[in-house]
């Protein structure tokens, strides 16, 4: 029997739902934090928070806290959202094989053959596509409607950001480390990683876009965000 589109979609978000929901510290899934890595301040309540959370998501050059760190963004990881070209850092791969990864591929959307996985990373990590006929597409055209998502390539933050309001719709959702909340015209951008130089921002993420959508999502009371 044919399958509407719809449907497909809904089975790729039920099947990557299943799959996030498999690495979770407990379930059912209540409270998602989604971590990205602008520089933050340290803060115990924001440290809680997020290790206390059902699921916790972070992205590409994430931050841990070390022992001898003050509690800021604190150490559990159950989903990282990366994209290929990420600087890894030390806790990137820290016990990857009790984390579920998603792979961004909005890049390579048109490329007949996209790369590989980076020869650094692990051969068993396991890392899943994040799909584009139900992630990939609906994020850029929510983001440039009036172009049907043409010339915009969303952040992994924002992918992160989405990919948790996609599979866990009635979890309370904490966003936390988004500079382009605030600052929508930086050309660059820093890392809470100590010694990680700042990068800077490709010409297809349109932080205006991308920070506009989120703050939507918590203006709505869909998410909330966390300094």
């Amino acid at each position: 029997m044919r399958r509407t589109l719809q449907e497909i979609d809904e089975a790729l978000v039920a099947q990557m739902r299943e799959h996030a929901t498999a690495y979770a510290a407990s379930t059912p899934v209540r409270r998602v934090a989604v971590v990205a890595n602008a520089p933050l301040a340290p803060s115990e309540e924001r440290r809680d928070l997020i290790d206390g959370s059902d699921l916790v998501i972070r992205c590409n050059s994430l931050a841990l806290d070390g022992p001898d760190d003050p509690p800021c963004v604190g150490t559990r990881t159950n989903v990282v959202v990366a994209a290929r070209t990420t600087r890894p850092t030390p806790g990137f791969l820290r016990d990857y094989r009790r984390r579920a990864y998603f792979v961004g591929d909005t890049f390579f959307m048109n490329s007949p053959e996209p790369p590989g996985w980076p020869p650094q990373w692990p051969a068993d990590i396991g890392a899943w596509l994040l799909s584009n006929r139900a992630i990939g597409w609906p994020l850029k055209y929510l983001l440039q409607p009036e172009r049907a998502g043409l010339d915009v390539n969303p952040t992994t933050g924002t992918q992160a950001a989405y990919l948790a309001y996609r599979l866990f719709p009635e979890a309370d959702i904490v966003l936390t480390g988004f500079s382009f909340l605030h600052d929508r015209e930086q050309e660059s951008w820093g890392y809470h990683v100590a010694g990680l130089p700042p990068a800077r921002v490709h010409p297809k993420h349109k932080l205006d876009r991308e920070g506009a959508f989120l703050q939507g999502l918590i203006d709505r009371g869909e998410v909330r965000y966390v300094a």
